[in-house]
């Protein structure tokens, strides 16, 4: 009972190459970290642009 707990394939049995596993990991971070840097800017964007509406406002 215990075993169906720790069912694992390994990356060889499911097909993966090493160039496969490491193209998988590379282009993880990458979207990881090209996300984090649009969600930054579109977040920085969206404060100027609230910013520049109340100085108008106040005008």
């Amino acid at each position: 009972m215990l075993a169906h707990f720790f069912f694992a394939l390994t990356a060889s049995e499911m097909g993966l190459s090493p160039t496969i596993l490491a193209l998988i990991v590379v282009s993880s971070i990458v979207f990881i970290v090209g996300f984090a840097k649009s969600s930054r800017e579109n977040e920085y964007k969206k404060l100027m642009d609230s910013f520049i509406e109340r100085k108008e406002e106040s005008d």
